[in-house]
Order: structure tokens, then sequence, then C-alpha cells
């Protein structure tokens, strides 16, 4: 299983998904929480609502380690890693980055490596 290895592949696997869970949440994050919280009365807000951030906060971390860890395995340049530890914090902009990242990997390696 690529998921656990420490290699490029692994790298890119583990990357992807946090990139695919970081959107989810950060979709989540802006679409449910911040409307229900912004026109809550007395900060009324369910605590099933209010697990959203605090998850999302959760796995933003481990999606910056991922990324960190991405970028330093395929020796991205350091404004190339801003920008995939950024993505995280857009709704849409973590998608992008896991699009960019594995079309970047499957030219690198020509395609023979791609995790699936």
């Amino acid at each position: 299983m690529n998921f656990f290895k420490f290699n490029r592949a692994g790298a890119l696997l583990r990357f992807r998904v946090m990139a695919n869970i970081a959107g989810v949440l950060s979709l989540l994050l802006w679409l449910v929480y911040l409307p229900i919280k912004l026109t809550a009365t007395n900060d009324n807000v369910p605590m099933a609502i209010r697990l959203i951030a605090v998850v999302h906060g959760f796995m933003y971390m481990i999606y910056v380690l991922t990324a960190f860890n991405y970028s330093l395995s395929v020796r991205k340049p350091f404004f190339s890693m801003l920008g995939y530890l950024a993505a995280g914090t857009l709704p849409i902009a973590s998608f992008v980055a896991d699009r960019r990242a594995r079309a970047e990997f499957a030219a690198m390696t020509g395609g023979s490596q791609l995790p699936q």
C-alpha cells in the first residue's frame, strides 16, 4: 500500500487524500458553519455545527504537514510550496492543488508511478 510508504508516490497519495478532506471541510466551513454562525443570535449555534470548525482546524494542520512533506519529497521551489500550503484555506483551491500536483507528478515520472 503506497499510503504508508515514505517515497514520492506515498507523499503524493497522502497529499491528495488530505487535500480532498481539507477541501470538503473548507466547503462545510464556508457554506454551512459561517452563515449559521453569522446569523445566529446570542451565539446560539448547535454543537454539531461548531464541530465543523474544530475538525477543520485539526485537519488543516495535518494538511499543512502533508503538503510540506509532498513539496519536500518532489523538491518544489519555496513559493510553489507556499501555494500548496495556502491552498487549504480556500474552499476550491485544495481541489485545484490536488489536480495540479497529480499532473506535475505524472509529468515528472512519466505517469508510471502514479498512485491509484
